[in-house]
């Protein structure tokens, strides 16, 4: 406003006719620019202090924002992967068992040997999947000690491609498992169950040759002629009721003569009591009628024969006639 009140006085001056002198520089009107000028430049540079702070800010905003977003999937990731684990260990568990409760109860050891090689190399991948869980702690302890945005952008960036970056391979090759030793084992239930089929066919041959003997035994004994008791008043020897492997004192000896043959039965039972080998077994229970069990090389192979006396001490106390040895184990 001061720059245009000094033109009007000039033209007014030259108007009238007076001699024009120059016009000074009104100071005001100076001050004024330079005074505008300055503000100017101080809003220009508070504008871009304004812009690059937005940047980073923006920038900061979305590597926080990234960074968030691998963590939580990292975490989803590894808590999938330890579950993974968990399931894997109770099939291998389970497996185990199967193994284990098999031993001595096959035919053959192949299917044990297959399912045994089987564990081993799940239990080598569950190892190392375990492996790749207890590494993703310690890789991942710089973000979980810091929390997630006390980093400056680039320290985020480089957390989020570590997490983005860590994978549960091994982890998601347990869902494998399973599948891999369901044959192995249902090949060792199979072996299991023939075995158990041979012993009860083995069981019904023995069971049925005992008896058949037995059988042969009472008519033997029945047939056979019975010494008369000597004048002195010697009485008959007395029969008791028990078996022992391959013995059947069905038949008493009635004659009055010393037994040849003495033998301990130390139990009743059957195929377990006969395989503890400490002596001749009384399996009567097992035939219904009188008759010890012991295996061949244990103490069987010397039962005295048939028509000969033996004299038991123990579970079946007395003096016998031997029907025969109807069976060796």
């Amino acid at each position: 406003m001061l720059a245009v009140l000094t033109l009007l006085v000039a033209s007014v001056t030259l108007l009238t006719g007076a001699t024009p002198s120059p016009a000074p520089v009104p100071a005001v009107a100076v001050a004024a620019a330079a005074d505008s000028a300055v503000p100017g430049n101080v809003a220009a540079d508070a504008r871009g202090e304004r812009h690059v702070t937005s940047v980073v800010a923006a920038r900061r905003g979305l590597s926080e924002l990234q960074y968030a977003d691998a963590l939580e999937g990292f975490r989803d990731n590894r808590l999938q992967a330890i579950g993974r684990v968990a399931v894997a260990r109770s099939v291998l568990a389970s497996a185990q068992l199967a193994l284990d409760s098999s031993a001595g109860h096959v035919l053959t050891e192949a299917s044990r040997q297959a399912l045994a090689a089987g564990i081993r190399l799940q239990a080598l991948r569950l190892t190392l999947a375990a492996g790749q869980i207890d590494e993703s702690y310690v890789r991942a302890a710089a973000s979980r000690s810091g929390g997630p945005f006390r980093l400056e952008p680039p320290s985020l960036t480089a957390a989020t491609s570590t997490l983005d970056g860590m994978r549960f391979g091994w982890a998601s090759s347990l869902d494998a498992v399973r599948g891999e030793l369901a044959g192995l084992v249902q090949a060792v239930h199979a072996d299991v169950a023939a075995w158990q089929a041979e012993q009860a066919r083995l069981a019904a041959m023995e069971a049925a040759r005992v008896a058949e003997a037995a059988r042969v035994a009472a008519r033997a004994a029945a047939a056979a002629p019975v010494a008369a008791p000597r004048a002195s008043g010697a009485r008959p020897v007395a029969t008791a009721p028990r078996p022992a492997a391959g013995v059947s004192p069905g038949a008493a000896a009635s004659v009055a003569v010393p037994a040849l043959f003495n033998k301990l039965v130390w139990t009743s039972g059957f195929q377990s009591e006969i395989d503890a080998c400490r002596g001749a077994v009384d399996v009567t229970g097992n035939y219904g009628v009188a008759t010890i069990a012991e295996h061949w090389s244990c103490g069987g192979s010397r039962f005295p024969g048939t028509g000969r006396q033996i004299t038991f001490s123990g579970v079946r106390a007395g003096t016998y006639l031997v029907g025969g040895v109807v069976a060796v184990l």
